[in-house]
């Protein structure tokens, strides 16, 4: 049996972190906040909060988003009901 990642079969995220430079997001909801300085993310777990400067939204489409910039600080904001 073929056995699907989990982010592939529900509507979790995945987040893949390249360097200080780059950061994509798969599964991603929305755009809550864009700075140069800050970008969020909605999720269906949270919020991802990307810190930096000269930071950029190189790529975005239904699925995923791409991130560019000197990149500081990553946050995950819990916003699921237990």
């Amino acid at each position: 049996m073929l056995e699907l990642p989990r982010e592939v079969t529900t509507n979790i995220p995945k987040i893949t972190i390249i360097g200080f430079d780059q950061l994509m997001i798969e599964n991603y909801k929305g755009v809550i906040e864009y700075e140069e300085y800050l970008i969020k993310i909605s999720t269906s777990i949270g919020i991802v909060i990307i810190e930096g400067t000269k930071m950029n939204l190189n790529q975005i489409n239904e699925n995923d988003v791409l991130i560019s910039g000197d990149i500081t600080k990553i946050y995950l904001e819990n916003t699921e009901e237990d």
